[in-house]
């Protein structure tokens, strides 16, 4: 059995006890009326008594009802989810005031029920702070259980006291039940003490297993990180592999088929020039055929997006990737209308800008990225600015190499800034 569990049925006992013994006081009421009638102590009575009694059988069974009533709007507090709890809130102090009254005030230990109610079914508890209805509700039961005392509250205002209907009774009957009341009120703090126990218990263990899991999950998160890694590295790894067998099977053949025709034309030059210009005529058709072979190696490598969209589209079209993220907006400045570039140099800057967006969001945790791509009449520019949590010493990882080797490519520089976010210029030469 958990904790909980084990709380929950300590606070019903708790709504037991406190029924038993508003039950209790009220029945006093009126058994002892009727003793009092039948011994014709009525006058005695009168004249200790400041106020005139009531109706004691109504009064048995409204408080019946009353505490009926009090258990359900506990019982649909403590199940409720929606907003509606803060009005049932108000009800049960309602009912909690309104059956303290009809009881003279004999019995103050159902606020202890209510305090109960309130750590079980409260599951924003840190923020009750926040709440003037949680003061409220605290004050009143405070000032309720403070007045429980008969004797206190007869001084405030004028309330048929239990204890001078007891005193009526014999000696030894009188004596036993005040020591039933008293054992009913200490038995209900009893209880009252013992389900908060175990409920802080709970929470404890509750907390304890959280941290434990924070703790895995940290864990989980380095392994995972380091799997990521590993997968770089061996994306890369392959990456290497596929451009090696495209060179080897585009330039690797056309080489060594441009070397073994000249290697032909040396010795056919002086013999038979005929053949030697036949034969640079079969190397310059290799050297053609060889570059269109390099030029689809190449288009294999470039970007699904740009092999419909212009560059522009493209990145507008990745950037709309990430709509799905409600709490990132990446603003994009381009500034290169009616700009002409090169495929390759297309591929650097798309998968360039690509992989600055991915490392702002897994690394940066940022919210906000700006894109700015300008030029003047010598360079072109692009700056990605983030409001992520930056890095004052940055170590160019995975990421940040590949860029400046694709970079590299079309005579490209880059520079990075971590404070104040993630900076990252990238300039090259425009090529007329």
């Amino acid at each position: 059995m958990s904790r909980l569990t084990k709380a929950t049925y300590v606070y019903w006992l708790l709504v037991m006890v406190n029924f038993i013994s508003v039950m209790f006081d009220v029945s006093l009421y009126l058994l002892i009326t009727s003793y009092i009638s039948k011994k014709n102590l009525s006058l005695y009575l009168l004249q200790q008594l400041q106020v005139m009694p009531g109706n004691f059988r109504l009064l048995f069974w409204v408080v019946f009802v009353l505490f009926g009533c009090l258990v359900t709007v506990i019982y649909l507090r403590r199940t409720s989810t929606n907003k509606k709890t803060n009005k049932l809130l108000w009800l049960e102090l309602l009912l909690i005031v309104l059956i303290f009254w009809l009881t003279k005030a004999t019995y103050g230990g159902l606020v202890f029920l209510a305090f109960a109610d309130i750590f079980f079914s409260t599951d924003d508890f840190h923020t009750i702070s926040n709440k003037f209805y949680w003061l409220i509700f605290i004050i009143v039961a405070s000032v309720c259980l403070l007045v429980s005392n008969s004797n206190f509250l007869a001084t405030l205002i004028s309330l048929p006291s239990l204890e001078i209907y007891i005193s009526f009774l014999p000696s030894h009957v009188a004596t036993l039940l005040s020591l039933m009341r008293l054992f009913l009120f200490i038995i209900s703090i009893v209880i009252f003490t013992l389900a908060l126990f175990t409920y802080v218990v709970y929470i404890t263990n509750e907390k304890r297993n959280i941290e434990e899991e924070l703790r895995m999950a940290d864990h989980a998160n380095v392994e995972l990180q380091h799997y990521i890694s590993v997968a770089e590295e061996n994306a890369e790894l392959r990456e290497r592999k596929r451009i090696s067998r495209e060179i080897h099977d585009t330039l690797g053949h056309a080489l060594t088929g441009i070397s073994a025709g000249i290697d032909a034309v040396l010795v056919l030059i002086d013999m038979d020039k005929d053949s030697a210009k036949e034969q640079l005529r079969n190397l310059s058709e290799v050297v053609r055929q060889g570059i269109v072979d390099v030029r689809k190696s190449l288009n294999k490598m470039r970007p699904g997006a740009l092999e419909k969209l212009s560059l522009y589209d493209s990145i507008v079209d990745m950037i709309s990737r990430y709509d799905n993220i409600p709490t990132l907006t990446i603003d994009l400045d381009f500034q290169w209308q009616g700009v002409d570039l090169e495929k390759t140099t297309e591929n650097v800057v798309f998968r360039i800008i690509e992989e600055s967006i991915t490392n702002s969001i897994r690394h940066g945790h940022a919210e906000k990225i700006w894109i700015r791509m300008t030029k003047d009449d010598k360079y072109y520019y692009i700056e990605i600015h983030d409001n992520g949590k930056g890095s004052p010493t940055i170590k160019p990882g995975f990421g940040l190499t590949q860029m400046q080797e694709r970079l590299a490519i079309i005579g490209g520089t880059v520079t990075y800034q971590g404070d104040h976010g993630f900076t990252t210029k990238i300039k090259f030469i425009i090529k007329n």
